[in-house]
C-alpha cells in the first residue's frame, strides 16, 4: 500500500454566517440536533475565533493559514492569485501529498469582483448559489436583485439601481429547492465515488463542502420555519453602542440595506416586528442547514468511512442580530467574531470534548496538516497559525493565550481576545501608536459590550498593548497590484485638501481591456473616483453619499490619457486631448475626506460607484491631482 492510502480522509464543512447560536453551545433555542450530534464526536472549541469577519478574507485566512493582517486580502473583491500567486492553500498541500481535493458550494468567495481559486482544487468547483429565491414575490416577479447581481459578478458597475430581494422567505418546498439542499446531495455523490476510488485506488480525499444559511436571505423551507414560535424568540438585550467608544469602531445599515422591507437609512430604527422575524429566519436557516449536514454526515457513516475520516466543521465569522444595534457582521465585536469549530479526529480526539482553549481560522491548516501527517506548511506566504494537535489530545493544553483578529475600516483595527478581555487598537499601520483610539471590554463583568473600558483599567490595557506590539504591522491592502501587465512602480501621491475646491485629474493609461480604478479619493460620503469599466472611462463623484457619474461612452485600448475636471459648474472627463464629455456639476466635494488618495485600486470604502477595491487591470503610466481654490480653474 502506498504512504497516500495509509493517511485520513479529510472532510471540512464550512457555514456562511453561523455563529455558535447552537444547541452544543448552550443556546437554549436553536434546534440542531445534527450539528450538536457532530460536536459530541470529539472537540468543541468553545473560545474561537475567525480572521476577519467579512466572508472573502475569511476563508482566505482558513485556506492560507495567514492573517489578513499578513496578506493585506481584506476586501470581498480581493484577488488572491493576482496578489500572492504563488501562495500554497491547504488543499493544495493535500494535493501534493496524493490527495484528491474538491469543493462543493460556498468555499472561496465568488462574487463582488471575486471568481474563488481554481487551483486549490484536483477537479472544478461544483458551484452553488449563494442568494437565492422560491417565492417569485421575494424578487418582484423574478427581477435581479442587487445582492444576487454581487454574488454573480453581474452589473456590479450599477448596483444600487437594481431592486432589492427580501430579507427572508418561507416556502413550502423541498430541501433540494434551495442550494444547500443541492449541495449536500452531491457531497453524498462524492463521498460514493471517493469511497470506490479509495478502496480501488488507494486515494485519500480531502473534500470541503460549503453551506449558503444562515447567510441572507434568509431563504428556507416553511418547515424550518415551524420549527419556532416568534414569541419565544430572543429579542436584543442591548441595541446602543459601547459607551465611550470611538466612532471608527460603530456601524449602521451595511449589507442589510440591500434587502426589504430593511429600511435603507443606514440610521433608520427597525420595527419589532422586522427584528422578530430576522431573528426567526436566522434561527430557521441555521435548522435547515442543521438537516442537510446531518444528511452527509449519515451518508458519510453509511459508507463506513468515519473511522478514517477527520471531519472539521467551521463557520466563517459570526452575525450580529440585533445587539449593539448592529446586523450582519463586518465590525471586531464578539457576536460577528466568535465562531464555532467543531474537529473529529479519529485516534486524536474523544467524543464529547471542550476546550477554553483560544483558537483562529489561521490553526487549521497546520492542525489538519499534523493530523494527516504532512509535512508542517511553509508557505510562501506567512504562516500564522499553529497546530492546535496537543488540545485535540488533552483539552487542557495550551497553545495560545489569546486570539488575534482584525477589521480595516477608515484606520485598522487589530484585536487581542483574551479569555476575560478584548482589546482593539484602531490607528493606521505605520503611524505613532500614541495617536490610536483603543477599545477595552470585559466579557466577565460586561458581556454585553455596553461600556469602554480602555481610560478606566489602564493596567489592563497595558498588558494587551504589549501583547499587540508582539505582531507585526497590518500591510496595505491588496499591496501587489493586480495587473496583466506586470506592473510597477506605481505613482504614490500625496493626499492634499480637496474640500471646496476645483479638482483636474490627469493619467496616463495603456494596455488592452483596461478595468478598475486609476485613482480616488475618500469613501462612502465624500471623495472621487476616475475609474474605467470595461475599457471605458468613467468619473465618479461622491457628495453625502450620492455619487454622480460621468461616463465617456468611448472605449480605451493602448495608451490613453485621461483628463477628469470638477469645478461649481461642470463636471468634465476627455480622452487623449479629446473634447471633454460634460454634465452639470453636482458641486464640490464639501467635506475633506477621510481616506486618503490610492492609485491603482481604491484601498479603503469605495469613493466610486463600484465595489473596493477594484483593482486597475492594465498599467499607470503616470497620475497626478491637482486642486486649486482659482474661480478660473477647469
Amino acid at each position: 500500500m502506498n504512504v497516500s492510502a495509509e493517511r485520513p480522509n479529510v472532510l471540512m464543512i464550512l457555514v456562511d454566517d453561523l455563529k455558535p447560536a447552537l444547541g452544543c453551545y448552550g443556546d437554549p433555542i436553536a434546534k440542531t440536533p445534527n450539528l450538536d450530534a457532530l460536536a459530541g464526536r470529539g472537540m468543541r472549541f468553545d473560545a474561537a475565533y475567525c480572521n476577519q469577519a467579512v466572508c472573502a478574507p475569511s476563508r482566505f485566512t482558513l485556506m492560507l493559514g495567514s492573517h489578513s493582517t499578513s496578506t493585506g486580502l481584506y476586501g470581498l473583491g480581493s484577488q488572491l492569485r493576482q496578489v500572492m500567486p504563488d501562495a500554497i492553500t491547504l488543499p493544495q498541500h493535500f494535493a501534493a501529498h496524493g490527495y484528491r481535493t474538491e469543493s462543493l458550494g460556498k468555499i472561496f468567495h465568488i462574487g463582488h469582483g471575486n471568481h474563488g481559486d481554481p487551483e486549490s482544487f484536483s477537479v472544478p468547483h461544483f458551484k452553488e448559489k449563494v442568494i437565492e429565491y422560491v417565492d417569485p414575490e421575494s424578487t418582484g416577479g423574478g427581477q435581479l436583485t442587487r445582492e444576487e447581481a454581487y454574488f454573480t459578478n453581474q452589473q456590479l458597475d450599477r448596483i444600487k439601481s437594481l431592486p432589492r430581494g427580501a430579507a427572508y422567505e418561507s416556502p413550502t418546498a423541498d430541501d433540494e429547492a434551495y442550494a444547500d439542499g443541492r449541495v449536500a446531495a452531491e457531497t453524498i455523490r462524492r463521498l460514493h465515488a471517493a469511497k470506490q476510488r479509495r478502496d480501488t485506488e488507494g486515494t485519500p480525499f480531502f473534500i470541503a463542502a460549503g453551506f449558503a444559511r444562515p447567510h441572507l436571505p434568509f431563504s428556507a423551507p416553511k418547515k424550518y420555519w415551524d420549527l419556532f414560535d416568534p414569541n419565544s424568540l430572543p429579542m436584543p438585550v442591548n441595541e446602543d453602542l459601547p459607551k465611550d467608544s470611538p466612532t471608527v469602531a460603530h456601524k449602521r445599515g451595511g449589507e442589510i440595506t440591500n434587502y426589504k422591507p430593511v429600511p435603507e437609512d443606514r440610521d433608520a430604527e427597525f420595527s419589532d416586528e422586522l427584528k422578530r422575524n430576522l431573528i426567526h429566519g436566522y434561527y430557521a436557516s441555521s435548522s435547515y442547514v442543521d438537516a442537510q449536514i446531518g444528511k452527509v454526515i449519515d451518508a458519510l457513516d453509511e459508507l463506513k468511512l468515519a473511522d478514517d475520516t477527520i471531519i472539521v466543521l467551521w463557520g466563517d465569522h459570526g452575525f450580529h442580530l440585533g445587539d449593539l444595534g448592529i446586523w450582519t457582521k463586518h465590525t471586531n465585536y464578539e457576536q460577528a467574531n466568535r465562531i464555532p469549530i467543531f474537529i473529529i479526529a479519529p485516534g486524536t480526539t474523544k467524543p464529547n470534548q471542550s476546550t477554553g482553549q483560544p483558537a483562529e481560522s489561521v490553526d487549521i491548516y497546520p492542525t489538519l496538516a499534523e493530523l494527516a501527517g504532512l509535512p508542517q506548511p511553509s508557505g510562501p506566504q506567512s504562516i500564522d497559525g499553529v497546530s492546535l494537535v496537543p488540545v485535540l489530545k488533552d483539552s487542557t493544553a495550551r497553545v495560545r493565550g489569546h486570539a488575534f483578529h482584525a477589521y480595516p475600516k477608515r484606520t485598522m483595527g487589530r484585536a487581542i481576545r483574551t479569555e476575560r478581555y478584548r482589546m482593539v487598537e484602531w490607528k493606521t499601520p505605520g503611524d505613532d501608536p500614541t495617536d490610536a483610539e483603543y477599545e477595552l471590554y470585559d466579557y466577565q463583568a460586561d458581556p454585553n459590550e455596553t461600556q469602554n473600558l480602555a481610560s478606566l483599567k489602564p493596567d489592563v490595557l497595558a498588558e494587551l498593548k504589549a501583547i499587540l506590539a508582539s505582531y507585526p504591522e497590518a500591510v496595505q491592502k491588496d499591496r501587489r497590484v493586480p495587473t496583466r501587465s506586470s506592473q510597477k512602480n506605481l505613482p504614490v501621491l500625496k493626499t492634499s485638501p480637496i474640500a471646496n475646491r476645483n479638482l483636474v485629474i490627469e493619467a496616463t493609461i495603456k494596455g488592452p481591456k483596461p478595468h478598475g480604478v486609476v485613482v480616488a479619493q475618500g469613501g462612502r460620503e465624500h471623495g472621487y473616483a476616475l475609474h474605467v469599466i470595461d475599457g471605458e472611462p468613467v468619473f465618479d463623484v461622491r457628495r453625502s453619499g450620492e455619487v454622480t457619474r460621468l461616463r465617456a461612452n468611448i472605449k480605451v485600448s493602448g495608451q490613453s490619457r485621461l483628463v477628469a475636471t470638477l469645478d461649481g459648474q461642470s463636471i468634465g472627463l476627455s480622452i487623449n486631448g479629446g473634447t471633454p464629455t460634460t454634465m452639470p456639476s453636482p458641486g464640490l466635494i464639501t467635506v475633506q475626506p477621510k481616506d486618503g488618495v490610492s492609485v491603482g485600486s481604491d484601498d479603503q470604502s469605495a469613493a466610486g460607484d463600484y465595489e473596493a477595491p477594484n483593482p486597475f487591470t492594465a498599467t499607470i503610466v503616470s497620475c497626478d491631482v491637482t486642486a486649486s481654490t482659482s474661480a478660473n480653474a477647469p
